[in-house]
C-alpha cells in the first residue's frame, strides 16, 4: 500500500492538479493507495497515526508539497521504517533538489514503484528533526519574513531574493559563541550560521556544497566579520556553492554544535521557525528511510 499526502495549498494549488494526473497513473497501473488532501498539520498527524495503527505493509509514504510539508511528515514518521519520498510542488523544494528528484511526476512514480530504499541521517534540534538545513541569524530572519509575508506562495524561491535586501537594510551581525564538538570558538560579528544535512536551502542556495546525508556529519557554514556590501557578494556566490573559500566564510564538519549569542537569533529548520538561540544541533545517523 502506498500512502500519499497532498498539501492542497502547495504551489498555489498546483499540487492538486498534479495529484489528479498521478491518480490516473496509479489507477492505470492498478496500484493500491490511499490519499490525504491536507490543508493543515493536524490532518497530517491524524493520517500518519492511522497508517501506524493499521499494522499493515507500507510500500511508501509520498508527499506532494515542499520542504515545509516534508518537515511535518518526517517528524511524524521518525521511528518507523516506512520509506518516504516527495513529488516536489512547493516553492523551495530543496530536499528534492538535493536528492535529484525531478518535477516529472510520471518519471518519479516509476521510480517510487521500483521500491528502492536507503537510510539517511537527520539533524536533531530540540525535540524536532530536520531534513535539509538549520539556519541561524540573517538567514533565519529572512525565512521568518518570507513565511510571514507569504511571498513564497507567489514568487517561490525568488521571494528570498527580495526579502534578503529588505532584511539586510536593518540587520546587524552578532557576537556568537559556538561549541563545535565541545570545542569553544568565538566569532565577533556573525551574519549567519547554516547547519546542513543536504547542500541547499532558500530555494536553491547551495550553502553547504559538501553536505551529504549519509556521513554522520553536520556541515556548517559560518559567514562573519564582513561589511554589508561584501555580504552581498558572498550571497551571490552561494547559489553555485562558490563562497566557501572566500574571506569571511568558515566551513567545518562536526557531529554537534551549540550556539549562544549576545542577542537572540532566529532559528529555522527546513524553512520553518524553531525559535531563537541558544540552541543545540546534532546529527542522528541512519535515522530515516527514504525511497531511492
Amino acid at each position: 500500500m502506498y500512502y500519499f499526502i497532498v498539501n492542497k495549498t502547495s504551489g498555489n494549488g498546483r499540487s492538486i492538479k498534479i495529484w489528479n494526473e498521478i491518480e490516473g497513473i496509479l489507477k492505470e497501473k492498478k496500484v493500491t493507495y490511499m490519499v490525504l488532501l491536507s490543508s493543515n498539520k493536524i490532518e497530517v498527524l491524524e493520517y500518519i497515526s492511522t497508517i501506524k495503527s493499521r499494522n499493515s505493509r507500507v510500500d511508501g509514504v509520498v508527499a506532494l508539497g515542499g520542504d515545509g510539508t516534508i518537515h511535518e511528515i518526517i517528524n511524524q514518521l521518525i521511528g518507523t521504517v516506512y520509506p518516504f519520498t516527495v513529488i516536489p510542488t512547493g516553492s523551495g523544494n530543496d530536499f528534492a533538489r538535493a536528492r535529484g528528484i525531478t518535477k516529472d511526476y510520471e518519471q518519479e512514480i516509476d521510480r517510487i514503484l521500483k521500491k528502492g530504499q536507503q537510510t539517511i541521517d537527520l539533524l536533531k534540534i530540540g525535540d524536532r528533526h530536520c531534513m535539509t538545513v538549520v539556519g541561524i541569524g540573517f538567514d533565519g530572519k529572512v525565512a521568518k519574513e518570507a513565511n510571514e509575508m507569504k511571498l513564497k506562495k507567489w514568487f517561490g524561491g525568488l521571494a528570498y531574493f527580495f526579502i534578503i535586501f529588505k532584511v539586510l537594510i536593518s540587520y546587524k551581525p552578532t557576537y556568537t559563541k559556538l561549541l563545535l564538538n565541545g570545542e569553544e570558538r568565538i566569532f565577533e560579528r556573525v551574519w549567519l550560521i547554516a547547519i546542513a544535512n543536504h547542500p541547499y536551502y532558500g530555494g536553491g542556495m547551495k550553502i553547504c556544497p559538501d553536505a551529504t546525508s549519509n556521513d554522520g556529519k553536520l556541515d556548517i557554514c559560518i559567514i562573519h566579520s564582513l561589511p554589508k556590501w561584501r555580504l552581498l557578494f558572498i550571497l551571490a556566490a552561494v547559489f553555485k556553492g562558490k563562497h566557501v573559500t572566500m574571506t569571511g566564510v568558515e566551513y567545518v564538519q562536526v557531529e554537534s554544535i551549540e550556539v549562544e549569542s549576545n542577542e537572540p537569533l532566529y532559528v529555522t529548520a527546513d524553512g520553518e521557525i524553531m525559535g531563537q538561540t541558544p540552541t543545540t544541533v546534532t546529527v542522528t545517523k541512519d535515522a530515516f528511510h527514504v525511497i531511492s
